[in-house]
């Protein structure tokens, strides 16, 4: 019938460049999400606390970790016998101790309030912040050549990652926007679904599974016994990632559910929806009119 209206055969390329943007589109997913969790972690709060927890469990571990109340104890008892109520822990540092400090506090509440007062200068200043506390010029000498791994945790950082967040966001929203454009019908909500699934999926493993070895570490303390490389930065491990394990659970989680929402939605559409009527008949389809 002239007057009927024909279906446009969907173009045979469609179907390759579906699948070659869509794997693209992992990878892409994969380095944006892992970028996202970075700029998390080194937020102001979440870096500060960062940076705190690992100089505490560093300067601790020989002492037999975190919780021990030994240096604690000792700290109180030295802040008492001071004629001035007060004590200066480390000698060449401008950080001193009163008794209303750590009042009530835990040992490990009142490691994290003395090593704040070293991370909170080294977040928004880098070695030169955590230098201006000392007054030995040796010691300023040797954090001003470098703090190692802990001068990845700043601020400056931080607004690094936010530049590559955006950057990398917006080539993944590109790609996503093409992977909907090579789709067909329902595979519009599908494909999407089914990258964003497929992309979650490791990481959630992979972080449950280094939170099982976190408990297990957290159970078993290595502090106080004989000391190796492993053992030492297994204990910092275990007292520093556990927040960032949970943060990264929840975002891979979130991701996971919402994969599967768009695949569900996806398989409802294509079932319980129908050809709307003046379309072909389903005899007159070729074989690249059929949902991919």
């Amino acid at each position: 019938m002239a007057s009927e209206k024909v279906r446009k055969p969907r173009p045979y390329w469609h179907v390759d460049a579906k699948w070659i943007t869509g794997i693209l589109l992992i990878f892409l997913l994969t380095l944006t999400i892992l970028i996202f969790i970075l700029v998390q972690l080194t937020a102001p709060k979440q870096g500060i606390s960062f940076l705190t927890t690992m100089l505490a469990s560093s300067f601790s571990y020989e002492s037999g970790g975190l919780d021990t109340p030994d240096d604690v104890a000792i700290m109180r008892e030295k802040i008492a016998q001071s004629p001035n109520g007060e004590w200066q822990p480390i000698p060449g540092m401008q950080i001193v101790v009163r008794a209303e400090d750590i009042a009530g506090k835990t040992p490990r509440e009142a490691r994290l309030w003395f090593f704040r007062q070293w991370a909170e200068p080294l977040y928004y200043d880098g070695p030169e912040g955590l230098a201006n506390l000392m007054t030995d010029p040796d010691m300023q000498k040797n954090v001003r050549e470098g703090i190692g791994p802990l001068g990845f945790m700043n601020a400056g950082t931080h607004s690094k990652l936010k530049i590559a967040f955006a950057f990398s966001g917006a080539v993944s929203l590109l790609f996503l926007g093409l992977l909907v454009v090579f789709s067909y019908r329902f595979g519009r909500l599908g494909s999407p679904g089914c990258v964003i699934f497929l992309t979650a999926i490791p990481g959630l493993v992979f972080m449950l599974g280094l939170r099982g070895w976190i408990e297990q570490t957290a159970q078993n303390p290595t502090g106080g016994g004989e000391e190796t490389f492993i053992t030492r930065y297994a204990q910092l491990a275990a007292d520093v990632l556990p927040d960032v394990v949970r943060q990264a659970i929840q975002t891979y989680t979130i991701l996971i559910f919402l994969g599967l929402g768009l695949i569900f939605l996806a398989l409802i559409g294509a079932i319980f929806i129908r050809e709307r009527p003046g379309k072909a008949p389903a005899s007159a389809k070729t074989e690249t009119d059929l949902p991919q």
